[in-house]
């Protein structure tokens, strides 16, 4: 199995001799709770020596469709329901642009995953593995976020994914090459073990030294710790 990519992307900010943290950053594109999260984690850690290591996974067939399923969960209609109305109760008051998928639309589209050759977010993952190292791998990240939670559309598909690519400045016919690519794989699979050796119990989390992170609503705690990192480093 290859080695994840190692060529974390800095964030928005100067970054002058201080020490540099890194944090992983562990996503899924298909999820809100990622999404307002990776959002929020963004503006927070502005200007911050931090470099974010992004590593999108996908859901194997034989592991399930949902997030839960990847961890070994079960999500009730109950809390799917709480999570619609707390994710556009986080997005209205950070003022997140989101716009969530209409009744039976997820259902739909995971009938069609099951048909497809790839995973679930397998495609999207490995195009934006694809793009490490152009340095417009940033853009494409976000533009195919945009794309799931402005404009709702499914980024397991390839047109979608074409049009973030054009979007972000990157070559859609070139980059898609590169996603189908066996060493892309390997990283994605890479990328994946590593979300299971780390013991994440979702998306999104964040993982500092060691210190895991999970949510949009630690991005705070996750500031605190990079924080005094840096002054245990200075």
């Amino acid at each position: 199995m290859g080695a994840v990519d190692q060529r974390p992307q800095r964030c928005n900010g100067r970054i002058d001799g201080s020490a540099m943290i890194t944090i992983v950053s562990y996503t899924i594109y298909h999820s809100p709770n990622a999404y307002l999260g990776v959002v929020l984690a963004e503006r927070a850690l502005s200007g911050l020596p931090v470099a974010i290591e992004r590593r999108p996974i996908c859901i194997p067939k034989h592991r399930g469709v949902k997030v839960a399923d990847l961890v070994g969960g079960r999500e009730t209609l109950a809390q799917t329901s709480y999570h619609r109305e707390d994710c556009l109760r986080w997005a209205h008051r950070h003022g997140i642009e989101l716009h969530l998928l209409g009744p039976g639309v997820f259902d739909e589209r995971a009938a069609r995953w099951r048909q497809l050759p790839y995973a679930r977010e397998e495609l999207p993952a490995r195009a934006y593995y694809a793009a490490r190292g152009s340095g417009k791998e940033a853009a494409f990240d976000r533009a195919l976020f945009r794309a799931a939670w402005v404009e709702g559309r499914d980024v397991n598909e390839d047109a979608v994914v074409r049009d973030a690519a054009s979007a972000a400045g990157l070559d859609p016919d070139t980059l898609l090459r590169g996603a189908h690519a066996a060493e892309t794989k390997r990283t994605l699979d890479a990328a994946l073990a590593a979300f299971d050796r780390d013991a994440c119990p979702g998306v999104p989390t964040w993982v500092v030294e060691g210190e895991r992170f999970w949510g949009k609503d630690r991005v705070d705690w996750l500031v605190a710790a990079v924080r005094t990192r840096l002054v245990a480093h200075a």
